[in-house]
Formats: structure tokens, sequence, C-alpha cells
């Protein structure tokens, strides 16, 4: 009976891990799932983060342009409107209705960027936007 023993026992041995690696080879292998799910969870948030961050310098930088190129009047509107009355010009509405220090060359085309005008062509009852117009 001894000898049956002896014989079951060499006819099924004991499960050994991948030789020379011992206890951490088969430690190693339960882990190893869990390890490679452990890096690529702190992979995907690092990425995350890294996103997160590139969308804060995006909207920091797109902020600082929108308060860089703003302007004071309101598009260089200084809150006046003009309604043409029959014979006027854009020389004499610059004239009328600006400092006499000011270029009216410079101050006739504000007028006309301001109000989208093609050509120096006023009619009657058109309401102007006279822009601020700095020396």
């Amino acid at each position: 009976m001894t000898s049956d023993r002896r014989t079951t026992a060499r006819a099924c041995p004991a499960p050994r891990s991948a030789p020379g690696r011992g206890a951490m080879a088969t430690l190693s292998r339960r882990v190893g799932a869990h390890g490679r799910s452990d890096r690529r969870a702190r992979r995907i948030a690092g990425l995350l983060r890294f996103a997160v961050f590139l969308l804060l310098v995006f909207v920091a930088v797109w902020a600082g342009v929108r308060v860089a190129n703003a302007t004071d009047g309101g598009e260089g509107f200084d809150g006046r409107v003009y309604d043409v009355q029959r014979g006027d010009t854009l020389w004499h509405i610059a004239q009328d209705e600006y400092e006499s220090g000011l270029d009216l060359r410079a101050v006739v085309y504000a007028i006309r960027e301001a109000n989208g005008l093609d050509d120096a062509l006023l009619q009657p009852g058109q309401e102007l936007t006279l822009p601020y117009v700095e020396e």
C-alpha cells in the first residue's frame, strides 16, 4: 500500500511555477492582469489630465486675445445716431458733428466704416452711427 501512495504521488506532481522563478512568478501571474489594468487606468488618467490642461491653456489664450482686442467705446460707437437730412454729405456731417481739431478725412472714413457704406451717397431719413474718433 505504501508503494501505491508513492506511485500516485509521482504520477500527479504538485503544480510548479516556471523554472527559476519560484513563488514570485506565481504571484505575478495572479497580479499581472490587475497590474496591467492599473497601468492602463493611470495612463488614461494622465492623458485626461493633459487634455484638460490643454483645454485650459486654449481658454486662457482665447480670453486674453478677447480682452486685448476689446475697445472701450463699444466698437467705436459713442452713442450718437444722426438722421440724414436733404443735402447732407459725409463731409458736412463730419464738420458739424466733430471737433474742429480732427482730420476730416479720417472722420469721413470712420463714419463710412462704422456704417458699412461703400460710397458717400446718403439718403434723407437714413440713420448714421457716428463713431468715436480720436486725434
